[in-house]
């Protein structure tokens, strides 16, 4: 299993993340000739320890997962802050266990911080002001300092961890390697495509670590909103901001969900609920470019201009043109109860990766669209609804582009955090004003003219090469010169299916031969010139039977085989995700 170990200097933590998986009951994961160094290793290395191992039995799965991933370290907590965003494929419950997952990590020393400003973007006292030492909050990849830059402007620097990025690295080697394994282990490994997973989490996690990203997000999220003068997004100082350092506007504010602080802003907390689930349902289905992450932490109202501030533009997701229109529609079809139109649209968006059972699919999705339309408007959860059928479309087998639950998440998100400013909020009706929105923006005369434009130069590009191509067929197929390819989905296995039983098909004939020829052999009188002759078909005869037997044995073993990988496949496709 894990026991293609990397080189020297990362054994020892190699070693401690097999025994934190073994110490969780994850040990399936390791090497089964590894478990006596791991359990040495247990005995040996100062590990962290978030529940006493007595305890261990009384969590849950996500639970226990969740534990171990935070005593795994900041890489890992990252990568479960990350994955809990996957709401298209992971129940509720994980969701929820995963959200659960803090930074909690020391800061660490400001003569570090110094060193890697000098590095970046020149001494201190060439760009600052001030610099408080101090940091007002410390994560798993940097830290951020209050600071003034030289013209009195008031910022904060965000400073990425000293060699970050080497011990991210080397950690997510680990990923990659489990990743490989369940895939190649388990058969839920492939149909939740593990590996593509674990590639799509670091890429991810690899984006966070250059703060150009973050700051280009920033400045593109500021321009979507422009028309909303009730929202704000921190200026970014490009002249100092850099891979490793962000330098940003400073907010002063208080956090969305501190209401009493709120309240002595005197702010109608209604209105801002209703603007900024507009601003995120806008952000999503006409820009097409949507914060990702908002919750509270992220979200604070100015003092003194009393805006809704959104921060950290880490985790960003972007949809494309057809995809914000197909969960628009799908939005609108669950509000309907339309089951075949989410399941039409669900096949236009996705890839089936098993056989669907259609009729049980639009059952089960009419069952739940039902239970939570019953709801009183203002507690109609539509954002829950929504996460809900995803994982229902993933369970039912097809894959959704990852996006989705991004999105679908942020929407839960942002519906959740509307709800602590005004608990009676309509979402729904908020959904359907931006509906409008987005009608207005598609019938827009200045998309409608470049849509135009594009339609244009389809057609154009059509009718340059049209005529030559038809010319092209048509020589081919009078000069009897027409060649048509097809390709057969898994031929080369149909292939080899066939050769086995054409070659058992010759076998056979052989043998029956040889059966005949050795039972005539045998029936030859025994004569001082013939004795060789029975002897040589009681031989041929006890070949051919011996051969025979085995044929047998390797058919009826074959058969079992097909029989049990028929029903392990029934089982893991029924089989729900903890």
């Amino acid at each position: 299993m894990l026991n293609n170990l990397p080189p020297i200097r990362n054994l020892r933590r190699w070693r401690e993340l097999q025994a934190i998986l073994f110490r969780y009951g994850f040990d399936f994961l390791i090497d089964t000739k590894e478990v006596r160094t791991i359990q040495s290793t247990l005995r040996t290395l100062h590990l962290p320890v978030s529940i006493p191992e007595s305890k261990l039995h009384e969590l849950s799965t996500p639970e226990r997962v969740r534990r171990m991933l935070q005593d795994m370290g900041p890489t890992y907590v990252k990568l479960g802050q990350i994955l809990s965003s996957r709401s298209d494929f992971l129940p509720d419950t994980w969701v929820q266990e995963l959200s659960k997952l803090q930074d909690a990590v020391p800061a660490f020393s400001f003569e570090e911080v110094e060193h890697i400003l000098e590095e970046e973007i020149g001494t201190i006292e060439q760009s600052f002001l001030f610099v408080d030492p101090e940091p007002i909050a410390a994560a798993s990849i940097g830290q951020v300092h209050y600071a003034i830059l030289n013209d009195f402007s008031q910022v904060v620097i965000k400073v990425q961890r000293p060699n970050i990025e080497a011990k991210i690295q080397s950690d997510l080697e680990f990923v990659r390697d489990v990743a490989k394994l369940l895939h190649n282990s388990v058969d839920w490994g492939k149909k939740y495509g593990v590996v593509g997973l674990a590639e799509e989490l670091i890429r991810t996690l690899m984006d966070e670590l250059d703060y150009n990203i973050e700051a280009t997000n920033a400045d593109r999220l500021r321009r979507n909103m422009e028309k909303f003068p009730e929202i704000h997004v921190p200026f970014v100082y490009w002249d100092y901001t850099t891979k490793r350092v962000l330098t940003m506007e400073a907010i002063d504010g208080y956090k969305i969900n501190d209401l009493e602080s709120i309240a002595t802003l005197d702010i109608d907390r209604v209105g801002l609920s209703k603007i900024f689930m507009h601003s995120i349902l806008h952000q999503a289905f006409i820009n097409g470019f949507f914060h990702a992450d908002p919750h509270p932490g992220n979200l604070m109202v100015e003092k003194k201009t009393k805006r809704l501030v959104y921060l950290d533009t880490g985790m960003m997701g972007s949809l494309l043109p057809e995809q914000r229109n197909a969960i628009g529609e799908v939005v609108q079809a669950i509000i309907r109860r339309d089951t075949e139109e989410i399941l039409r649209l669900a096949l236009i968006l996705g890839t089936p990766f098993q056989q669907i059972n259609e009729n049980k699919l639009r059952r089960d999705m009419d069952h739940m669209i039902n239970h939570y339309l019953e709801a009183p408007l203002e507690r109609l959860e539509v954002t829950r609804l929504l996460s809900e059928i995803l994982v229902m479309i993933f369970e039912a087998g097809i894959r959704l582009p990852p996006v989705l639950g991004v999105s679908a998440k942020a929407l839960l998100q942002a519906e959740d955090v509307a709800r602590v400013l005004n608990p009676d909020v309509v979402v729904v009706e908020v959904m359907k004003d931006v509906a409008y929105s987005v009608y207005l923006h598609q019938i827009n005369p200045v998309n409608t003219f470049w849509q135009t434009v594009s339609l244009a130069k389809d057609t154009r590009d059509l009718v340059r090469i049209l005529p030559r191509s038809i010319t092209k067929i048509l020589t081919n197929l009078v000069q009897g010169e027409l060649k048509v390819g097809i390709q057969i989905l898994e031929l080369s296995d149909i292939i080899s299916n066939i050769l086995i039983i054409a070659n058992r098909l010759i076998v056979g004939v052989v043998l029956v031969g040889m059966l005949v020829g050795s039972a005539l052999a045998m029936s030859v009188p025994r004569t001082d010139t013939l004795t060789i002759v029975p002897i040589i078909g009681v031989i041929g005869f006890v070949i051919a039977l011996g051969i025979s037997l085995m044929m047998v044995v390797q058919v009826w073993n074959t058969i079992g085989k097909t029989r049990r990988w028929s029903r392990r496949r029934k089982k893991d496709e029924n089989k729900p995700l903890d």
